[in-house]
């Protein structure tokens, strides 16, 4: 039910039209949907499950379109019966609320928002990471002793970015938040990169790893042919949705 992530609310009636099916038809994915506790009935139709946003900032309203048609790609690549890591930020948050339906699921994550999101739906177990609390992007940054990753192993990672830099280095602005997310990518067998098209020529000043070091890379068709080529030269597989 993509329509109802990306609107936050749908009505039964409506989306029956829309979709040419009946009406039976839609309530019986919002029962399953409720089930799942990521949405809440109401008259008419449904809408998403309270999550406090807790300082997103104006990055949650931009871009959004393509965010959620990264997610939805993003989404077909996860599995029953797997861990995998979800970083924290918008595009990740829009990917946990198209997570599809799955059984023993496990995830790591240092988003705050990403583990409020998934801790109520079934078959996906979730662990908060730990470390210091960076409120301005809702996720703990650490080392991996205090993100309690020593040790672990991840059959994928699933990685946000503050920008990508003329080198198609990934960058962020702040240091801690570099040092974690290099964590994140080490402590995953399969690393793949969120970050629609704008996120790439920023000038931040920190870097986490090349965009080499990421086996998959999903962004949006807008993304210039000469970026493309560069990323599939680096060797990493380019899905454009």
């Amino acid at each position: 039910m993509t329509a109802v992530f990306e609107r936050g609310t749908a009505r039964t009636r409506d989306l029956a039209e829309e979709l040419n099916v009946s009406e039976v038809t839609i309530r019986t994915d919002f029962e399953i949907l409720e089930r799942q506790g990521r949405v809440t009935r109401v008259h008419g139709g449904v809408t998403m499950s309270e999550t406090p946003l807790m300082g997103f900032d104006a990055r949650s309203t931009q871009n959004v379109e393509a965010k959620q048609r990264i997610a939805v790609a993003a989404a077909a690549l996860v599995s029953d019966n797997s861990t995998i890591i979800l970083d924290s930020g918008t595009t990740i948050l829009a990917l946990a609320r198209h997570l599809p339906a799955v059984s023993d699921l496990e995830v790591l994550t240092p988003g705050i928002n990403v583990a409020l999101a998934l801790m109520d739906v079934s078959g996906i177990r979730v662990r908060l990471l730990g470390g210091r609390l960076v409120s301005g992007v809702a996720a703990t940054v650490g080392s991996p002793r205090q993100q309690g990753l020593d040790g672990e192993i991840a059959h994928v990672a699933f990685v946000g970015a503050g920008g990508m830099d003329a080198d198609q280095d990934v960058v962020e602005g702040a240091l801690d938040i570099a040092e974690s997310k290099r964590t994140l990518i080490a402590a995953s067998r399969r690393r793949i990169l969120l970050a629609d098209s704008t996120k790439w020529f920023t000038r931040d000043r920190h870097k986490v790893v090349n965009v080499s070091q990421f086996d998959t890379v999903i962004s949006d068709s807008d993304m210039p042919e000469s970026t493309q080529d560069a990323i599939r030269a680096g060797g990493a597989e380019l899905i454009l949705a």
